[in-house]
């Protein structure tokens, strides 16, 4: 890790056993740091930044040029950073970087272009809200956060979107999108020296700017909250959500979340599948995970199930809730979780997008680095009644909220909230 005089970070991760090289720039902002008006801007500008830049006029320019060297592209806006990224042979490394390089500095923004990409994203929020697993996801986040950055879609609205100029755009990049909230990765087989002295000419003059803050998280709950989608589906799309810690908690506090989680809807041998598909045969998926953000998260159950069934499926998870709360973890199920979590962590440390993105991420976000060896000793080294104490920490009928997607309504809303409130 370096940074340019200007505060531009720049990691090099080098992988000498693959053939590819892959150049990513993040850009510390997203959702989380927009305001209403602005609400769905990043992912909009992410998406123009394809459409043509000063050296390459059109989408189709970039696009046939990544392509002739068999380029593997994108790029993603989540709630807390944007990103672009290229990859391909190792001998295209510098012009790979050029290309990402240019996309992330010169996009130049068509009102042509503007007004056709304002079609595309309407498109997809409707394909997310077709989507009963996408619709039940935001109507979750909607009752976790409300009205508030952290309770927005990071797509924005339709209206939103509709409103965009390309002066809004231009004037969101030159307030973000400075050098001391960029950060450069570049990952696997490449001539460091030479890159190194790319990413100083490109980047030495980039504005340094003023490193980006958002506004911290809002939450207030006291008692359950159950919010409903009604829609006729062919099975019933439920997300049940604990609030829990964000990731600036204290390392092996959120690694016990984790290691909760993981027993309790972690793999086919975890309680919640034992439970609802096994001995229940009520769902084909059903799982946990930990959703954490800066300062608040939630642990986030899962599951589609037979519209007949949803107060049976309920109180099946309930149980295993409460179960977990008075008897806590057992031994044998912290050895196996411990294995899993390790496993899966080196699982998905295979490509150089892979180590790109963990790295990246870590930085952007952190402002630090937390290595695999450093969360692998976190795993190892969690404890029965540190796990013992998360779930008495968060599984109280206070903090719990059930968001459902189905064809169900505010008369259902009564006997779904007794049975959520039973913990």
């Amino acid at each position: 890790k370096k940074t340019l005089p200007n505060g531009l970070r720049y990691l090099f991760i080098p992988m000498e056993q693959t053939q590819t090289m892959l150049a990513m720039t993040l850009v510390a902002t997203g959702a989380d740091f927009e305001s209403k008006k602005d609400n769905g801007l990043s992912h909009f500008l992410e998406h123009m930044c394809f459409k043509g830049t000063t050296k390459r006029p059109s989408a189709k320019d970039i696009a046939l040029e990544l392509d002739t060297i068999g380029a593997d592209y994108n790029a993603f806006t989540s709630r807390g950073y944007t990103g672009y990224f290229a990859r391909a042979h190792k001998k295209h490394a510098s012009h790979i970087f050029e290309i990402v390089s240019d996309i992330y500095l010169n996009s130049n923004f068509p009102n042509e272009e503007i007004e056709k990409e304002k079609g595309v994203v309407i498109q997809e929020i409707n394909m997310y809200a077709d989507d009963p697993q996408s619709r039940v996801s935001k109507l979750a986040t909607e009752l976790l956060y409300g009205d508030q950055p952290a309770g927005w879609e990071i797509i924005g609205t339709k209206e939103t979107v509709s409103s965009f100029t390309r002066k809004d755009l231009l004037r969101y990049r030159k307030n973000q999108y400075d050098a001391k909230n960029t950060l450069v990765v570049i990952a696997g087989n490449f001539d460091a020296k030479q890159i190194e002295k790319e990413i100083r000419k490109t980047f030495g003059k980039m504005p340094a700017g003023k490193k980006n803050t958002r506004a911290k998280t809002k939450v207030k709950q006291s008692e359950p909250q159950i919010a409903i989608d009604t829609r006729e589906t062919d099975q019933t799309h439920l997300l049940l959500t604990f609030r829990a810690y964000g990731y600036e908690t204290a390392q092996n506090k959120v690694s016990a979340l984790r290691t909760l989680s993981t027993a309790l809807g972690g793999g086919m041998s975890s309680r919640l599948f034992q439970k609802m598909r096994e001995e229940l045969g009520i769902c084909y998926y059903v799982g946990s995970s930990a959703s954490l953000r800066p300062d608040t998260g939630n642990l986030v159950i899962s599951a589609g199930v037979a519209n007949d069934r949803v107060k049976e499926a309920l109180e099946g998870i309930m149980e295993e809730v409460r179960l977990f709360k008075s008897e806590g973890i057992t031994l044998e199920e912290l050895s196996k979780v411990k294995e899993y979590r390790l496993s899966g962590l080196v699982l998905h440390l295979e490509t150089t997008e892979d180590f790109a993105e963990f790295y990246g991420k870590e930085e952007i976000l952190r402002d630090k680095i937390t290595t695999e060896e450093e969360i692998s000793k976190h795993i190892e080294t969690v404890k029965k009644d540190e796990v013992d104490t998360v779930a008495q920490d968060i599984f109280v009928t206070s903090g719990v909220n059930l968001a459902i997607t189905g064809p169900f309504n505010e008369k259902d809303k009564k006997d779904f909230l007794k049975i959520i409130s039973k913990i």
